[in-house]
This record gives structure tokens, C-alpha cells and sequence, in this order.
């Protein structure tokens, strides 16, 4: 497991352009230390953002809906890395907690216009949720608006996980961690305009990449077989 000082010393190691160990740290740096840093810190956000569907940036979540109450926002639930909602068939449940989990249960995933058209126009009537979709500003909207206090379950995807202490440890997992080395590589060779080295690292940073792909993304199923 790599932090974030040891991946810029591999960075840095690696780079042979710097001697010694170093950086001592992320912070306080100038000059070459200061793009090593630099880089090895976006290199890590270019990865995440690199695909919509990494298996680590999943994460579920349980909120209280209110009764009269039919829009909630990540804040309302206190999702503080939340990126987006996973909205898939099956990936929003819903129970009254009165009664537990035995009574969860699936509720409809439709379009914000489906939902408008639905559940946003004329008189309403509130009742047990069977149905949600997203707002244009990430609001999740529950239809009909809850008669009484539902728990909602489901999934989200996090935000990017930034690097900014010496002891920040990236989220994917540790056998991946040097793919973040070399990302940082070709951005520095990028930078100095080495050939070379901007072909060493992309030949490292695109096998890596795939073997991420390969353990972190879906499989897609396909008539006739599965494609990873």
C-alpha cells in the first residue's frame, strides 16, 4: 500500500531526474519536486475520471425520506463523497420502518420528464413511494411523495478522492497503486518532452490500465457470452 509521499518518491525515483529520496514531503516543494507532486496528485484524479463505472467508487447508501417530502439531496442524507446515484433497474429500495426490512422492496427507476409528467403536475396524491428519478440539479426525487417516514436504499458513486497529505492513501486497490506511477511518468515526460520516457510510461500506464479495467469494471453480458 502506497501513500501519497511514497508514490511521489517512486514518481521521482523513477523519473531519474532526481537523486536521493525525495520528496521529504508533498508540501513546501518548489521547482521539479513541486511538478512531481503536481502530477502524481492529478494523475490520480485523470485516473478515477478516466471511466463512469469503477467498482471501488461505489458505495451504498441509507437515508430517512419524511413524509410529505418527495426531494433529497446527497446533503440531506449526509453523503459527503457522493459523486452521482447509481440508477439502474433494481439499485433503489424502499421499506417502512415501522415494519422493517422485510417489507423493502424494489421501487421503479423513470426519466426526470416520465417523472414530471407523473408525479409533478396538477393534484397529488401522496402515498407509499413506487417509483424515483433524478432531477436535472442531482436532487433524487421519490413518486408519489411519501405518505409517512420510509428508509430508502441504494447505491452512489464517490467523488474523486484527492491527494493532498503526505499520508493519503489512494482507495482502489494496493496491487493497482503503481498504476498511479506511471500516469504521473508520461504527464512529467509530457512536460520535459522525452520521447523515451513518454513511451516507457504509456506502454506501463495502458497495461495497467487494462488490468484495472479487467478487475474493476462490469462484465458486459452479451448473447452468446460475457465481455469483461
Amino acid at each position: 500500500m502506497a501513500t501519497f509521499l511514497q508514490l511521489c518518491q517512486s514518481v521521482a525515483r523513477d523519473s531519474g531526474t532526481v537523486s536521493g529520496v525525495q520528496p521529504t514531503s508533498v508540501t513546501g516543494q518548489t521547482g521539479r519536486l513541486a511538478k512531481i507532486v503536481l502530477f502524481t496528485a492529478t494523475a490520480w484524479t485523470d485516473i478515477q475520471n478516466s471511466r463512469s463505472a469503477w467498482a471501488w467508487m461505489r458505495a451504498e447508501f441509507e437515508g430517512g425520506a419524511a413524509g410529505g417530502v418527495g426531494e433529497y439531496t446527497a446533503a440531506a442524507w449526509s453523503l459527503d463523497d457522493w459523486a452521482e446515484w447509481v440508477v439502474s433497474p433494481g439499485s433503489i429500495t424502499l421499506y417502512d420502518p415501522a415494519v422493517g426490512v422485510a417489507d423493502e422492496g424494489e421501487i421503479d427507476i423513470i426519466g426526470w420528464d416520465a417523472y414530471r409528467r407523473r408525479y409533478g403536475r396538477g393534484a397529488q396524491t401522496i402515498g407509499r413511494p413506487i417509483a424515483c428519478a433524478v432531477k436535472p440539479n442531482g436532487a433524487l426525487l421519490l413518486g408519489p411523495i411519501p405518505r409517512a417516514a420510509y428508509t430508502v436504499r441504494g447505491e452512489y458513486r464517490t467523488a474523486p478522492q484527492l491527494l493532498t497529505t503526505n499520508t493519503d492513501t489512494p482507495n482502489l486497490p494496493k496491487r493497482f497503486h503503481d498504476i498511479i506511477k506511471w500516469r504521473a511518468l508520461l504527464l512529467l515526460a509530457e512536460f520535459d518532452e522525452a520521447p523515451t520516457a513518454m513511451a516507457t510510461a504509456a506502454t506501463n500506464y495502458r497495461r495497467m490500465l487494462g488490468d484495472l479495467e479487467r478487475d474493476q469494471l462490469p462484465t458486459i453480458t452479451v448473447v452468446g457470452g460475457a465481455l469483461a
